[in-house]
């Protein structure tokens, strides 16, 4: 049996810690407990630049050559033995209106993608559940959603959401990572005292439970548990300190920085500027969820569909947004002039995102779980709501996969696992076969206790078997 450990404060503040090998229950014929397997989605707008994206080595085995500096996955590189890289497949239902589906192509490469259900005519809203909340509720405690986290703007409509609780029932991700760390470590139910002691006070979260933290250090602990507890408590502090660094929790500070930071507006956190200090909030703190076993399932949307901001970071400095650019034209729809030098602009963005999802994998490698990590036992997915963003394409889709998820999927390895020659193509390997066989691979069964046969209406039953170990 699995069991989550906390540390409650005086204030009633709980907070939860990463399993602790020598705390677990055990008894004289116990063995070693099996740490869960996750699933999260790492997910990103606007397509990609297809002829820089995937390794250009040869299927199979993934070498230092498939990680050129020519390629935007070349940040992956010290993951490679770790990654598990499909080619061929295909959105379902499919785009171009070559199946029913209320919805443009945009609407359904998002809306779809973690449903494979339609989108539904009138509220243009998928018609069934997600895959992050369908493992959710088969694995999670009863009542505990997916944790649905966001970076940047989110538009009011399906563009904005790729979580599902049911039939056009969007799930909001929260985008706010303040708002979400208090949700986390259970201080939206505490006390009015002890919130104002961790936020008007300045307070950590870590002061309030420091004599339980005291008393924990006092027992029999392993080295590798004394570790764990260190990373772990250290990453909450960065974190505080972060929050601090961007406004979002008010800090002692000479009094003129003070004011300023006073009057940040929570809303800011939607803005541009903001994008890549906030989304590194947000994956430390979906990293301590997942660690800390808050949730068995996960997802990190990047940016609305059509949108995105405009990356003026990390050596980029561009006039339009990532929707314009992703069409080479300086209006959404495509009514005004080609931008000169879009397709460098739109690989320097996907190198950036590649940099960020590697940000997320150093996070989860870096907690242990009795001799593997939580990497390994997740399956952690890049997605992309299109492949070519200029014609809104839905075929030859960017997936990534880092960890084995406990063992069940092959690692290292580049795969073609559409039957046609060409991996632009429509014929077979549609998505729905992934979400099937991530649904499995974290261990979900079906209603009579046997592996899920079908997930989504849309596609084909059964798994991706060449993904599997």
């Amino acid at each position: 049996m699995n069991r989550r450990t906390f540390l409650r404060g005086a204030c009633g503040v709980m907070l939860g810690l990463p399993f602790l090998e020598s705390l677990r229950a055990r008894d004289a014929n116990a063995g070693p407990e099996a740490a869960p397997r996750r699933f999260i989605a790492f997910f990103m707008c606007n397509g990609v630049n297809m002829d820089r994206f995937f390794p250009s080595t040869r299927y199979g085995a993934l070498t230092d050559a498939s990680f050129g500096a020519d390629r935007a996955i070349a940040p992956l590189a010290s993951y490679r033995d770790k990654l598990l890289i499909p080619r061929g497949i295909h959105m379902a239902p499919r785009g171009f209106g070559w199946d029913p589906s209320a919805g443009d192509d945009h609407a359904k490469g998002i809306g779809c993608k973690l449903t494979a259900q339609p989108l539904v005519q009138g509220s243009q809203y998928a018609a069934g559940i997600s895959l992050d909340q369908f493992i959710a509720n088969k694995l999670n405690p009863p009542g505990t959603p997916a944790l649905t986290l966001m970076v940047g703007a989110r538009v009011p409509n399906v563009r904005g959401h790729i979580s599902y609780s049911g039939s056009e029932q969007p799930v909001s991700g929260e985008n706010n990572p303040w708002l979400a760390y208090q949700d986390l470590i259970g201080v939206t139910n505490v006390e009015d005292e002890a919130l104002e002691r961790l936020t008007k006070r300045r307070q950590s979260v870590l002061d309030l439970v420091g004599a339980e933290y005291d008393g924990l250090l006092k027992k029999k602990l392993s080295k590798a548990d004394r570790d764990k507890l260190e990373m772990h408590f250290q990453t909450v502090r960065d974190l505080e300190v972060g929050m601090g660094d961007a406004g979002l929790i008010p800090r002692e500070l000479p009094p003129a920085r003070a004011a300023e930071v006073e009057a940040v507006d929570p809303a800011t956190v939607a803005f541009d500027a903001e994008f890549k200090k906030i989304g590194r909030m947000q994956m430390d703190i979906l990293a301590l969820a997942i660690a800390t076993r808050a949730t068995r399932s996960a997802t990190l949307q990047w940016g609305s569909g059509a949108y995105g901001p405009i990356f003026k970071w990390d050596g980029m400095n561009h006039q339009y947004n990532h929707h314009k650019l992703s069409h080479g034209n300086t209006k959404d729809d495509d009514s005004g002039s080609a931008v000169d030098g879009y397709e460098e602009m739109l690989f320097d963005i996907d190198r950036w995102f590649i940099g960020e999802y590697v940000y997320l994998l150093d996070r989860l490698a870096g907690y242990d779980e009795g001799g593997t990590s939580v990497l390994d036992n997740s399956a952690v997915v890049f997605m992309n709501e299109l492949s070519n963003g200029k014609i809104h394409d839905f075929r030859d889709l960017p997936y990534i996969i880092a960890g084995s998820c406990g063992g069940y999927f092959k690692a290292g390895q580049y795969i073609k696992v559409t039957r046609q020659q060409n991996t632009l193509q429509d014929e077979d390997a549609p998505h729905n076969k992934l979400l099937t066989t991530l649904a499995n691979a974290v261990g979900c069964t079906a209603e009579g206790g046997g592996p899920i046969e079908n997930f989504g209406a849309f596609g084909e039953p059964g798994e991706f078997d060449e993904l599997k170990a």
